[in-house]
């Protein structure tokens, strides 16, 4: 297998999303996310290895920790998760939602699934080691296969869902 040259600048690079500060958290009218969310894996390479998975996850949630921080001076009424796929790091996200004007339902209600079946024991137990409450969904992916997937909150940020 040939090695793809400049992986360590691209991981290096991963949780360097500078376009946060470019965020509105001001607080005012204007200020509001419909499902805002952000991929930290555009490629899917982090569904080469677990190494690779788990690189790709650590950038997310140092992303996440940077708008953990803006939240916690926003103001205004916001729902804040990170969203893990157990079987494909491309659909590894963060998410802000709030009232908006394209009366987009707020607050989000999703139905958790407790019963969901684990697979990937490593990624449970990474998850885990965060400090987050984690419920667990059934979601189809694009192939119409069924994927647990995991939601992460924090439970003094936001309403939850």
């Amino acid at each position: 297998m040939k090695k793809k040259r400049g992986l360590k600048r691209y991981y290096r690079n991963l949780s360097k999303i500078d376009f946060i500060d470019n965020l509105d958290f001001s607080n005012s009218e204007k200020s509001w996310f419909d499902y805002y969310h952000i991929h930290i894996d555009n490629t899917g390479l982090g569904n080469k290895s677990w190494k690779s998975r788990m690189q790709h996850l650590t950038a997310l949630f140092e992303v996440a920790n940077k708008v953990e921080s803006k939240l916690e001076l926003y103001q205004n009424e916001y729902q804040y998760w990170v969203e893990i796929s157990e079987n494909d790091s491309y659909e590894d996200s963060i998410f802000i939602h709030t009232k908006n004007p394209n009366e987009s339902e707020f607050p989000a209600k999703i139905e958790f699934d407790s019963k969901a079946e684990i697979k990937n024991q490593e990624l449970v137990e990474y998850l885990s080691s965060k400090e987050y409450q984690i419920r667990k969904k059934i979601l189809l992916d694009e192939n119409d296969k069924t994927v647990t997937t995991y939601f992460l909150q924090k439970k003094s940020l936001g309403i939850k869902l």
